[in-house]
């Protein structure tokens, strides 16, 4: 049965993972595992491998990663990160809203592994209020994919809407309760007995100053997102004017203070700052996405379910949960359920209940999924382990979920 084959490949996975074998490298051994599973041969296995490792949005994607971390490296190493973070907090007057805004603003980029952008800066303030590594991380992942419920430029949204068939700002009007309640949670739960360090009075004059220094050190962040969302500029490409900034700010810099002189060759710096194995964790992914797609019995089996007349919503959850986290993204749950199962809905609002419970659903499961990129990263970064965060997800997602349900079983006709 395909479902006990794909969950065999998951747990090769996650051995292989815990084994501590570099993640892109255990995906490709769990896809090709399934691939067998499943009676592919190893001839067209190995075309999947160079049809996934070949195509442009894996290769854009692991550009962008490699990007993200050079930048990363370079906004440490030049204190823009440093003289950022000093910025925000005198403009918002709180560690704690730094903390919490900081993956919010670099979340609106929504891009695979973007949660690597703001690990720094949480890295940073969590160190001043003694907050946990696994607590840091899993404020990183919290705080960033909140918006996920409720942006109206996010591509699984506007994705969404587009094959539901229903308008954008309906569906976030339905999910805006969700998100706040997510948001809520958040703060209580990583917030609620943490003390935040003293920030100094300033007068009007010393609060534009940081508002004028913020716009300068985030520049590079600010320019690499705004060329996407503004001008649909590539990822990579606004990545790579986002670099150019930092060594603008950088030769300024040389001229005011000797200590902004690294005296080190530009490429070398940049060299240093590429994060290799998040590189090859992009092929895996894409690899292993390749082969699951190409494993047609798992339609089948959902439609199999359907048709054995299993209640709507535990074939939502079910399917829901089982793609999504197998392939740690919401995309391929609303592309395969939402043609299946929206046009059951009797009328328009039924069709968004419909919508809202298979995106929630999904989204749940690619947050924990071992394949979500943002939570690769981000373990990576802060040296975690995935037990160790998932504890300090125990309250805020299940909540989440049932502020869903009841939403759901109230409204549904």
């Amino acid at each position: 049965m395909v479902l006990v084959k794909l969950i065999l490949s998951i747990l090769i996975i996650l051995y292989l993972v815990n084994r501590k074998i570099n993640i892109g490298y255990s995906l490709m051994i769990g896809g090709i595992a399934l691939g067998l599973f499943t009676g592919r041969s190893l001839v067209h296995i190995f075309g999947l491998i160079i049809e996934a490792v070949s195509d442009y949005q894996t290769l854009s994607l692991a550009l962008a990663i490699g990007l993200i971390t050079v930048m990363g490296h370079l906004m440490d190493k030049y204190y823009l990160m440093e003289r950022m973070i000093g910025a925000l907090e005198k403009m918002l007057r709180s560690a704690k809203a730094t903390i919490m805004f900081a993956p919010v603003i670099i979340g609106t980029l929504l891009v695979s592994g973007g949660a690597l952008m703001s690990c720094p800066v949480v890295d940073n303030l969590g160190e001043k209020m003694n907050i946990s590594q696994e607590k840091k991380a899993s404020i990183n992942m919290i705080f960033r994919h909140g918006l996920y419920f409720i942006f109206p430029l996010s591509p699984t949204i506007v994705m969404a809407a587009e094959i539901g068939g229903y308008e954008v700002n309906d569906f976030i009007f339905l999910m805006l309760p969700i998100g706040i309640l997510f948001y809520i949670i958040a703060y209580t739960f990583y917030f609620r007995n943490v003390k935040s360090p003293e920030i100094e009075n300033v007068d009007m004059k010393e609060y534009l100053t940081s508002i004028k220094g913020f716009l300068i050190y985030s520049s590079p962040i600010l320019v690499s997102l705004m060329g996407v969302l503004l001008i649909n500029l590539e990822f990579y490409i606004s990545l790579i004017l986002g670099i150019v900034l930092c060594f603008v700010i950088n030769k300024i810099d040389k001229r005011k203070d000797s200590k902004f002189n690294l005296k080190e060759n530009i490429l070398m710096t940049m060299l240093k700052g590429v994060k290799v194995p998040l590189v090859i964790s992009i092929f895996g992914i894409m690899v292993y996405k390749n082969i699951v797609n190409d494993v047609n019995e798992i339609n089948e089996l959902l439609k199999n379910m359907l048709e054995f007349g299993i209640p709507i919503e535990l074939v939502v959850f079910l399917s829901a949960a089982l793609i999504s986290y197998a392939l740690g993204s919401t995309n391929p749950s609303v592309a395969i359920l939402f043609p299946m199962i929206l046009p059951l809905a009797p009328d328009y609002d039924t069709r968004l209940l419909y919508a809202m419970f298979i995106y929630t659903t999904a989204f749940m499961f690619y947050f924990i999924s071992p394949l979500h990129l943002c939570q690769v990263v981000t373990f990576d970064y802060f040296k975690v382990k995935m037990k160790g965060v998932f504890k300090n997800y125990i309250y805020i997602l299940p909540v989440t979920y049932l502020a869903m349900v009841i939403i759901y079983s109230v409204k549904i006709k």
